[in-house]
């Protein structure tokens, strides 16, 4: 798949699924701007959230991204992906991470993320999912305004 370059090109929202989970098309997006020819912008790809992702699919996201680099189309991306996650309930899954807020962030990420989000979205947005779009918004809003 093609790298992307996340200066310019937003990411797919939080909620938008792939495989049929949440994050994932977020996952991959942050992952393709690690590719050659590609940039991560603001984005952090292999921690965050993302780790979260990882752990719970049992897919290493350096997996993933080799996966990325090697396929030709985000339908090969999707079946590699639907062969390993036949052990995720994926209600459960996405009720977990809609779910997810920032006041269950694990304490190694606090600094990270308090230096990644300003305050007043912090305090205006406790699930994880509103504030990364929120966030998304202020950037690329930020971008066309120049």
């Amino acid at each position: 798949m093609e790298a992307l370059d996340l200066r310019t090109h937003r990411p797919r929202g939080p909620r938008e699924k792939l495989a049929g989970l949440l994050f994932t098309a977020r996952v991959i997006d942050k992952l393709r701007g690690t590719l050659e020819g590609g940039n991560e912008g603001p984005y952090l790809a292999l921690i965050g959230i993302s780790e979260v992702w990882s752990r719970l699919t049992k897919i290493p996201l350096q997996e993933l991204r080799t996966e990325l680099a090697r396929a030709e189309s985000e339908g090969e991306v999707e079946a590699w992906i639907v062969e390993r996650i036949g052990h995720i309930d994926v209600d459960r899954f996405n009720a977990r991470f809609e779910g997810f807020t920032t006041t269950t962030m694990p304490d190694e990420w606090r600094a990270i993320f308090e230096e990644r989000y300003p305050e007043d979205l912090r305090s205006r947005y406790a699930n994880a999912f509103d504030l990364l779009e929120a966030d998304d918004e202020r950037y690329y809003s930020s971008m066309t305004s120049r």
